[in-house]
């Protein structure tokens, strides 16, 4: 069966912010990757990342090697580091054979943690530098494909980057569930928004440390890494169906990357219940307080532009094929990071409990559709 991994990864090293790329203002504060204590990171404004332990704690599987050897959680892997940093794209379309994957599309990794700097400026020259690489090492490579990265701490830029990534070949664009502390909906993000409509990307809400508030809330990685990781894609997803995002932009198609699919039920539940006791007596007298969205959540997502990507383990799979139809359900195997399921593309095919009309849609027309691949 022919598969398509809607969400795959890159692991960053000094090329992705190599001169080549990098704008020449910000070379002096370029990300570095140092060596501590046994440990490989990278360090931005004298800061370290990934952060493990502490406030605020996240876990990432950037930078891969220091000095052209693997660090420590690269070793253990089985993918290549020319795989993972794509240094080498061919290496990269060797494990998709050896896995079945026809088509990939890659997201960042050191991006999955906000803010990576507390300087605007110097994070826009960092998404930039990114699109850039990948725009120079697949641009519009067949198999190959890639979403871009913005900063929306700099809406303008936001909005520029996005036409510029539709230029470099980019067939989607990566946001997390939150802007900051600030909520997807918020009025001023509609510039971005705006672009995206213009130039028909797709807009990607993928799992990360996105919202400062909710991550410094602890301490652990462990349940850091379940709530202040996951949740903001629920609160993505709430902020696009609540916030009246999707009425402005009815074309708009919009993919829920790596929180598995077994949120849905619960967050299509509690929203609709809200909804329908939002226009009650409290709306006739503060009219704020009335409902921003015009549908229901359910009626959006069977408009047909909303993707959730599942887990190849969700138990729930099919009742939630059942809510939302097979149409709109997406395969992510999560490539190279550590705690992904190889060959989790034939797992799926495996499953006696899904249908073969199911299985072909979730693996290959309905990212076909995502990103308007037109196979």
């Amino acid at each position: 069966m022919r598969l398509i991994d809607a969400d795959g990864h890159l692991e960053e090293s000094p090329a992705t912010f190599s001169d080549q790329y990098l704008d020449p203002a910000f070379r002096p504060q370029r990300p570095r990757v140092v060596a501590m204590d046994g440990m490989i990171y990278w360090m931005i404004d004298e800061q370290l990342f990934p952060r493990r332990l502490g406030r605020g704690c996240h876990n990432l599987g950037t930078p891969a090697s220091f000095n052209g050897k693997p660090s420590p959680h690269a070793s253990k892997k089985v993918d290549t580091l020319p795989s993972m940093e794509l240094s080498d794209v061919g290496s990269r379309l060797q494990a998709m054979d050896e896995e079945g994957i026809s088509i990939q599309v890659i997201y960042p990794t050191l991006f999955l943690a906000y803010p990576l700097s507390s300087n605007p400026l110097l994070l826009t020259a960092l998404c930039s530098s990114y699109n850039r690489f990948l725009g120079d090492r697949l641009g519009k490579n067949e198999r190959v494909k890639w979403a871009a990265v913005v900063n929306l701490d700099d809406v303008p830029a936001a909005a520029h980057e996005v036409h510029e990534a539709r230029k470099l070949g980019a067939v989607a664009v990566m946001v997390l569930g939150t802007a900051g502390d600030h909520m997807l909906d918020h009025p001023r993000l509609l510039p971005f928004f705006d672009a995206l409509a213009e130039e028909d990307l797709t807009l990607a809400v993928h799992v990360g440390w996105a919202c400062p508030s909710l991550n410094n809330l602890f301490t652990h990685i462990y349940p850091s890494s379940v709530n202040a990781f996951l949740m903001p894609v629920l609160l993505g997803f709430s902020a696009l169906i609540s916030g009246g995002v999707m009425d402005r932009f009815p074309k708009l198609r919009v993919g829920f990357l790596e929180a598995g699919c077994q949120w849905i039920h619960f967050m299509v539940d509690r929203l609709d219940h809200r909804f329908k006791h939002s226009g009650n007596v409290l709306a006739d007298i503060l009219w704020e307080t009335a409902p921003k969205a015009r549908l229901s959540p359910i009626e959006y997502i069977r408009q047909g532009n909303l993707y959730f990507s599942a887990e190849v383990e969700d138990k729930l799979l099919p009742q939630v094929i059942e809510l939302v139809g097979e149409g709109q359900i997406i395969f992510g195997s999560d490539m190279p990071h550590g705690d992904r399921e190889r060959f989790a593309g034939r797992l799926l095919q495996e499953r006696k409990d899904l249908g073969d009309s199911a299985k072909e849609n979730i693996l290959w027309q309905n990212p076909s559709r995502l990103y308007e691949l037109n196979l």
